[in-house]
């Protein structure tokens, strides 16, 4: 009983970890002022002084430390080495997703004297789509066709999405760095949606 309950709070965690980060994501954005979807980076939701400082990175460090019971139960899942590989790409995911929120913004001028917020951006915004890549392989591989055709394409979804951004700003229509808020938060959607619908399915498979 124990062990059965213990595996549906840790899927169970796969649900409430990307609704705790995507609701202080968007909280945040209505709170801040000013904000554009344009114009600015979440993380300059996340900067010292600003009002949503509290809010955006606290969100983001609460949501790696919910959603890091559910990597375990996906490792527990995890049948083939391409499903294991997904897996740890998962967690770094997770872990520079928490770590944004630790080394926000300006955060050399609190502590450290070299800034880790753009490795551990990359390392969330990188690590999702080669986890996604991984683990539907994975999938596919040990049976799961369907499943692992949605996990491949959410992963496909997340190269197009910055792809298509990178070749906007490169052919001109767009400014550089124009509307990269936007195209971080559904980069987060996308994340967040494939986290909450496997946890689902680990819910019914408990």
């Amino acid at each position: 009983m124990g062990s059965f309950s213990s595996r549906r709070v840790a899927a169970g965690c796969g649900i409430a970890a990307p609704v705790l980060v995507l609701s202080a994501i968007l909280l945040s954005t209505a709170l801040a002022d000013p904000f554009t979807w344009s114009g600015h980076a979440l993380s300059d939701l996340g900067r010292p002084g600003t009002a949503t400082f509290p809010l955006f990175n606290g969100g983001l460090v609460l949501g790696g430390v919910v959603g890091a019971p559910f990597v375990g139960r996906l490792w527990a899942e995890a049948w083939t080495p391409l499903e294991r590989a997904g897996v740890v790409c998962y967690g770094l995911a997770i872990a520079g997703m928490a770590l944004v929120g630790v080394f926000f913004l300006e955060h050399t001028d609190w502590y450290l004297g070299r800034s880790l917020h753009g490795p551990v951006a990359l390392a969330f915004f990188a690590g999702a789509p080669v986890a996604n890549l991984l683990l539907g392989a994975g999938a596919v591989r040990a049976g799961e066709r369907r499943w692992g055709a949605v996990t491949v394409g959410v992963g496909l979804a997340h190269l197009l999405l910055w792809g298509g951004w990178l070749l906007a700003i490169d052919v001109g229509l767009l400014e550089s760095g124009a509307w990269f808020g936007l195209v971080e938060f559904l980069a987060a959607v996308l994340f967040g949606g494939w986290t909450a619908v496997a946890a689902v399915r680990l819910l019914d498979r408990s």
